[in-house]
């Protein structure tokens, strides 16, 4: 079915429509939202979010126009929404740092990651000073405790624990915002 009968269908409410853009759509929509989100739950809400809107405002649907951009354009536009959104603290980081753990591998051998987004939180790991680097950096691969690490480096447990926490923040900071200007 072409994009043009596809939205002719979809704006009379059917059903079989759009289970077919959903499957033709709902993974391309989910990796990107992931490459921006870094969290799988956050993508998964974006996708649902997007299709629901597709639904909602079917009827408006112009036949002229690709499908594929105006639920794209809505995807972007949800996107820079959570992105922005940083008073409320959405942007979740859980799922990026078990992507640094593995920035010392080989990641040629793991399709599921993003080199993009792999290059990205690089990036905002090398923005930290050097002192946190080593922190966050042995902090991430979990071979250390928080005394270890000040036992190390020679450094109070607390400095350790502020040191860290700083450094979360600053990470997903600039990954924030990172994500916000490739989107735009």
């Amino acid at each position: 079915m072409d994009d043009i009968a596809l939205t002719i269908q979809l704006k009379q409410g059917n059903q079989l429509a759009f289970t077919i853009l959903y499957n033709t759509y709902s993974e391309q929509a989910y990796r990107l939202a992931f490459k921006y989100l870094c969290n799988k739950e956050l993508a998964e809400d974006a996708v649902q979010n997007l299709f629901m809107k597709v639904w909602s405002k079917r009827v408006s649907l112009d036949e002229t126009r690709p499908l594929n951009h105006f639920l794209f354009t809505v995807l972007k536009n949800d996107l820079l929404h959570i992105l922005r959104d940083s008073k409320n603290n959405i942007f979740v980081l859980d799922d990026c740092l078990e992507l640094l753990e593995r920035i010392d591998g080989d990641i040629h051998d793991n399709e599921d990651i993003d080199k993009e987004q792999l290059d990205l939180i690089r990036h905002a790991v090398n923005q930290l000073s050097p002192q946190r680097r080593k922190i966050f950096s042995l902090k991430i691969t979990g071979k250390y405790s928080n005394q270890e690490i000040a036992e190390k480096l020679h450094l109070s447990v607390n400095t350790v624990k502020f040191q860290y926490s700083q450094s979360l923040k600053q990470i997903k900071e600039i990954i924030r915002q990172c994500a916000i200007l490739l989107l735009m």
